[in-house]
Formats: C-alpha cells, structure tokens, sequence
C-alpha cells in the first residue's frame, strides 16, 4: 500500500514510522529545511527524536500534488486550522482518487473563510470537498507510545466503509489495534 501523510509533526510522524514498517510511506514535510534535516538524520529529530525511521518512510517537501494521485490513502496530519487549505487544495487540484482521513481534533476556529468559525472536521470537509472520501482517525494515544510500538487503540470513523478498511489496513497492528465506527 502506497500511504502519503500529509504533516511531519510529532504525530504524523509517528504514524508514519507506525505504517512504514509494513507500507509504502511518503511523509510531507512542508519545511523544506526540516524535510532535510529528517533525511540525514532519519528520524525526526525536531518532533519525535530518538526513534529512528523504517526504510519504507520517505520524507518529501515541495508540491504534494504532483505525487498524491499515486496513493491509496492519504493522511493529514496537520492541526485543525490547516484542514480547510489542505481540503480546499485537494477539491480545486482533483489530485486524489483515494480515500483521506484527518487527525485533527477540536473545532475550527473563526475566519473570513469559514463564516464565524466553530465547526468539526467532518463539517469542514462537508463544506469545502463533498465529494471526498474521508473520515478521521483517532484515540486517546501519544505519538512517542505509537512510534515506541506500545499498545494503542484508534477508531478509525467515517461513513464509507472503504476509508474505515484502508485505516485498518494501513496501521492496524500488533501493537496498535484499529476499531472502524460508521
């Protein structure tokens, strides 16, 4: 499986460490610098140091577009104010056929774009890229645990059978388990 996550912090990190050692991952990094550092060193040492990467993981930077049309399944892993640009960007570029899920938590705070603010992932998506496959993943988990291999427990949720499978598909392990909720 072909996974791209979208966001190089702790936590997308992690979870590329987490399915890199069973699939095929490209890790985003939007910092051309940090993308660098995490090549030479790889690990990420600015968010996650001390676990080194498997060598399924690839770190990319740059235009994300021109490769994600090859993924099965696309993460992103960013905080919530990114989700809109990132959902924006995939519905106006049609870049991805495959199913997408967020990481993100919590509500979207206000702007000129999102007419006062307050609203869920799911909401976000719904307004800017209806036509997308997507749902979230999430769990009471820390990404130091997740790339350690500690157990850990995530749902994978959304309405489309397919995203909830290729979650699994993508992380489910022995020492993370992934439960599907519609």
């Amino acid at each position: 499986m072909q996974i791209a996550i979208l966001g190089a912090g702790a936590w997308g990190t992690a979870l590329a460490i987490q399915a890199g050692r069973r699939h095929d991952v490209h890790l985003w990094a939007r910092d051309a610098a940090q993308a660098d550092s995490m090549r030479a060193a790889r690990s990420n040492p600015k968010y996650l140091s001390g676990v080194a990467f498997p060598d399924h993981l690839q770190v990319e930077t740059g235009p994300a577009m021109t490769w994600l049309g090859r993924m099965d399944l696309v993460v992103l892993a960013g905080p919530m104010s990114s989700l809109r640009p990132l959902l924006n960007t995939l519905h106006s570029t049609r870049a991805v056929d495959a199913p997408v899920a967020w990481l993100c938590k919590g509500f979207e705070s206000a702007t000129e774009q999102n007419a006062g603010g307050g609203w869920l992932p799911h909401e976000v998506q719904k307004q800017t890229a209806p036509e997308l496959r997507c749902g979230a993943l999430s769990g009471p988990s820390f990404a130091q645990e997740v790339a350690a291999q500690q157990p850990t427990a995530l749902v994978a949720a959304s309405e489309h059978a397919e995203v909830r499978q290729r979650l699994v598909e993508a992380f489910h392990s022995e020492s993370m388990r992934v439960y599907e909720n519609s």
